[in-house]
């Protein structure tokens, strides 16, 4: 799969998930994304060496990348990941228990509408021992969303798309650092890493101002967490 649109701009959200993974459990450990949409990520990880099963709803898989109905399926076929196809929200999944080194949700818990920690609990059943989740999710209490809702604008998806875009792409809920570490708790999940980036320097406006700006703001992430854009975390089962 070649990286346009979609998985170009989420390419520095690969790089740094792939970076923690490798610190952790190098190739060819098991790794299993839960809601791999449009694929780029788990290809990526197949092709550095690991072990990659792919769980996704196969509702508009390739409407991310605008590319034709199929290829994500194909892709995976490809790159031998293999692809199991589940609604996140309907627990338990098809999967074995303790069955994998490594957990990768990122940017799928805003996403989730029924009891999302329902998902944390089903990581935690499928992660041996000492596995670990590695989670990203937009942080709630980001710094331009506070100043958003001092201008009074609303911080959530847009109206046009939550009454009727497709119901599985918009964001149900986003969280505070907070609400992230009382959530990982009751799963039973130790956070190791709780940290910021901005991960989107690379996509979206690329003007001198805006490329300086987004460079601010990545340095605000990385010394005041909760005023970051992404909250990023890697959390170990007992």
């Amino acid at each position: 799969m070649t990286s346009t649109g979609y998985s170009a701009a989420e390419r520095p959200r690969h790089d740094l998930v792939l970076g923690l993974l490798r610190s952790d459990f190098p190739p060819p450990a098991r790794v299993i994304e839960l809601g791999a949409a449009p694929g780029a990520q788990s290809i990526r990880l197949a092709e550095a060496g690991y072990d990659v099963t792919a769980v996704d709803i196969g509702v508009a898989s390739d409407a991310w990348e605008g590319a034709p109905e199929g290829t994500m399926v194909e892709s995976f076929e490809d790159a031998g990941v293999e692809l199991v196809l589940w609604d996140l929200e309907e627990t338990p999944y098809p999967l074995p228990d303790a069955s994998f080194d490594a957990v990768i949700l990122t940017e799928v818990f805003e996403h989730l509408r029924e009891y999302p920690i329902t998902v944390l609990h089903e990581a935690r059943r499928i992660l041996r021992p000492g596995g670990c989740l590695y989670l990203t999710t937009p942080n709630a209490a980001y710094i331009l969303k506070r100043v958003q809702l001092l201008l009074g604008r609303n911080t959530a998806t847009a109206l046009e798309d939550w009454i009727g875009g497709i119901p599985f792409a918009r964001h149900s809920r986003e969280y505070t650092f907070s609400e992230m570490r009382e959530l990982l708790a009751r799963a039973e999940l130790e956070p190791r890493v709780m940290m910021s980036r901005h991960l989107q320097i690379g996509s979206g406006r690329q003007s001198p101002l805006a490329r300086g700006g987004k460079l601010l703001l990545d340095r605000i992430a990385r010394v005041w967490p909760t005023l970051g854009p992404a909250i990023v975390v890697v959390a170990r089962a007992g």
